[in-house]
């Protein structure tokens, strides 16, 4: 079989008449490896393991509680998913009245970053009753501090749209 993509490591040999083959699997594996990035993923799993796996874990937990709470308190936000012992560090809402692309453009103004989509489940969000939500992730750089400018921002969002 001849590979369609060409070039980088997977090149034996080139000569102005014929092109050599790296042996299997390289013969399909078309570019310069990834090198750089494998010592990056080298440097991130002891960056992970230094922090610690559940310390991680932990800190996405009380993050996500910390969300529900302070969402929770503003009239119009409805909150997906299980209670905050359940879940990862992700919160998904929508804000009554105005849709989910709409929340995720305002809040994009003000630097808040969430994702507004079916996310990939659209079976769960037939169930739901909903065309999408926004979603807020959570990890191990985030603190309260971006949660309560992500409530002021659905605040925000609440405000220009009434």
């Amino acid at each position: 079989m001849v590979p369609f993509l060409m070039g980088g490591h997977m090149i034996r040999k080139v000569t102005a008449e014929q092109t050599t083959w790296g042996e299997l699997p390289a013969k399909f594996e078309a570019g310069t490896a990834p090198m750089a990035e494998a010592v990056g993923l080298g440097a991130a799993i002891d960056y992970l393991e230094a922090v610690g796996l559940e310390t991680i874990e932990q800190h996405e937990h009380t993050l996500a509680a910390y969300a529900l709470e302070q969402l929770g308190e503003i009239p119009g936000v409805t909150l997906y998913g299980p209670p905050a012992d359940r879940r990862t560090g992700i919160v998904s809402f929508n804000v009554e009245g105005v849709h989910p692309h709409d929340v995720a453009q305002l809040l994009d103004l003000d630097a808040i970053c969430v994702r507004a989509s079916h996310h990939c489940c659209q079976p769960l969000m037939h169930r739901l009753g909903v065309a999408a939500t926004n979603r807020a992730s959570f990890y191990l750089y985030n603190t309260q501090d971006d949660v309560d400018r992500l409530a002021a921002g659905i605040r925000h969002v609440i405000e220009v749209h009434a």
